[in-house]
């Protein structure tokens, strides 16, 4: 079971909040949760961009010392880094949970460009 936890809110922001809980048809509970975990996620995304700029500024370094490795990097530090991925990201993940951290490969261009093909969709008329 999970535990609850009071906050206190301006009465003004709960109105608005029960508001937007009513529109959907749902509780105030599940609305501050919701909100709670998108801006979670996207200080998380905003972290995770700010270690890649870190790694794109020492990039050159990085290269010279990691040359086809992986590297973890946390507050633009490299905190760890291996030849196996998993075992980086195992080692990571036990310490420091679930903190952004961002694992990449060290190849010889700072940014790599995935392509991503999928099938369209196209309307068919008769």
């Amino acid at each position: 079971m999970e535990e609850l936890v009071q906050i206190s809110l301006p009465a003004a922001l709960v109105n608005k909040l029960d508001q937007v809980a009513n529109l959907r048809h749902t509780d105030l509970a599940t609305i501050v949760s919701q909100a709670i975990e998108r801006y979670l996620r996207e200080q998380a995304h905003q972290e995770i961009e700010q270690e890649q700029q870190a790694y794109a500024a020492q990039h050159a370094q990085l290269l010279a010392t990691y040359a086809g490795q992986y590297i973890a990097m946390y507050h633009g530090q490299v905190i760890d880094h291996d030849e196996n991925r998993a075992a980086l990201s195992q080692r990571v993940r036990n310490r420091f949970d679930r903190a952004p951290v961002l694992i990449t490969p060290v190849l010889a261009q700072p940014q790599q460009t995935i392509i991503v093909r999928s099938p369209r969709l196209l309307e068919q008329t008769p």
